[in-house]
């Protein structure tokens, strides 16, 4: 998201956007670590398995949305 964009949202708005956001981050965190853990387990007992690409690929959205939830932060703490 742009600046301008930020900036004609309402409070509320960015709150809302900003919560979600929060929890997106640490729902996909969570969940990539189980899948991580459980893809190591899995090559552990049966071999390599190129699974474990999955969860360290997919772990590149998680700056992504920080970055973007800090862009919220900043917008809400400019107006109190």
């Amino acid at each position: 998201m742009n600046k301008e964009s930020l900036s004609k949202l309402s409070t509320e708005q960015l709150l809302k956007k900003h919560t979600a956001a929060k929890t997106m981050v640490w729902l996909l965190a969570i969940v990539l670590t189980g899948v991580l853990f459980f893809f190591i387990y899995v090559s552990i007992q049966d071999g390599f398995t190129p699974l474990l690409a999955v969860p360290l690929a997919l772990s590149v959205i998680i700056p992504l949305n920080v970055k973007n939830m800090n862009a919220l932060k900043k917008e809400l703490d400019s107006r109190n």
